[in-house]
């Protein structure tokens, strides 16, 4: 089977036609209708609805807790636990997740970190020019990231052998699971309200 011409791509970012890229998997359709180049990623019209959304749709830790778990509660716990100055880069920390998934930590081992940044990193650097945040990401972010995975790992995961112990110590607050809706709803309540002006 003969493999199709590319055309020329399109000036409008959101409307390539999937068919007419020179690699039709290499972008993503999203909820609204806007497509992703993942080469080269332009995410100048896109809103924060359009992170939101699939964020809180999706499962941490692959769906494996006691209630379903979104990685847009994830990103708001996250921003709660970070120092000042740092909750809104804590809240779109994963943000990228929005186009590629949330990898399990186990997985990124297993294929290699080094690999998985370095395909990530066009997307991260969108998201860092697109919604002003800093690329690579601040350690004050990272820490708040593990505090909120201490946090998830107490409160929402089966009893485990696995050793956590060099993680920061959990919120004390316990976690409550929400919905998809509602997880999206508190993402976009914190964004409103962490956005620099």
């Amino acid at each position: 089977m003969s493999r199709r011409v590319a055309r020329p791509r399109r000036p409008d970012p959101d409307q390539f036609d999937l068919f007419e890229m020179p690699e039709p998997t290499a972008v993503m359709l999203t909820f609204s209708g806007r497509t992703v180049d993942l080469e080269a990623p332009d995410l100048t019209r896109f809103d924060i609805e359009d992170i939101a959304r699939p964020l809180a749709y999706q499962c941490r830790f692959v769906g494996n807790t006691i209630g379903f778990y979104s990685v847009a509660q994830h990103c708001v716990l996250a921003s709660q636990l970070a120092p000042e100055g740092f909750a809104y880069e804590a809240l779109l920390h994963d943000a990228e997740e929005a186009f590629t998934g949330d990898w399990p930590t186990p997985w990124k081992v297993r294929i290699g970190r080094e690999a998985i940044e370095a395909a990530m990193a066009p997307l991260k650097r969108a998201v860092a020019e697109r919604f002003g945040v800093t690329y690579p990401q601040p350690k004050a972010v990272k820490i708040a990231d593990q505090r909120a995975l201490a946090t998830e790992l107490r409160d929402l995961c089966a009893p485990h052998r696995v050793n956590w112990r060099d993680l920061p110590p959990p919120s004390p607050t316990p976690i409550v699971p929400l919905g998809p809706e509602e997880a999206m709803a508190a993402f976009l309540a914190r964004y409103r309200e962490l956005r620099p002006v």
